[in-house]
């Protein structure tokens, strides 16, 4: 009867500490429990000294706001931009050498299939710019949960 009140207040007091700090990714990844006996208020002490220790270690901390890098949005209107100034300039073209209007449809083809491809290749460079950003924060977060769990470990908790 004594251990059920215990593992209820052990529930209780982890059921505080995750809504005192939601923002805590390091919590919502790692299971936590006490080899040692030790009291839930214990648990949040030591849970609490050692995310501050890991952060310290590492560099990181999982609470401030890790803000992507800012990215240059994706050219809108690349095709039709680039198919107006193609049949501007087909057009000049296509008079000089006495069709205006023939230099002008090749021009605008042209100038739409290169606008076309500068903004797919303006969008692959903002994807990977993406993809780098949430890498690195992927692998900053494992490295301070390692510190957290090498921390609590340390302490006599069991840590997955």
């Amino acid at each position: 009867m004594r251990l059920n009140r215990r593992v209820h207040a052990a529930l209780a007091a982890l059921g505080l500490l995750s809504l005192i700090t939601p923002g805590l990714a390091w919590s919502q990844q790692m299971f936590v429990y006490p080899q040692r006996g030790q009291s839930p208020q214990q648990q949040a002490r030591d849970q609490s000294e050692c995310q501050a220790w890991a952060v310290q270690q590492t560099g990181y901390n999982p609470m401030m706001a890790q803000a992507p890098p800012p990215t240059a949005a994706a050219p809108q209107g690349g095709v039709v931009r680039g198919g107006a100034r193609g049949a501007a300039v087909g057009a000049v073209g296509g008079a000089i050498g006495g069709d205006a209007g023939k230099g002008a449809a090749i021009g605008a083809a042209t100038g739409a299939l290169l606008g076309g491809m500068r903004r797919r290749d303006q969008q692959r460079q903002v994807a990977a710019q993406e993809q780098a950003y949430e890498s690195q924060n992927a692998q900053l977060q494992a490295n301070f949960n390692r510190a957290v769990g090498a921390c609590l470990s340390g302490r006599g908790y069991t840590v997955q």
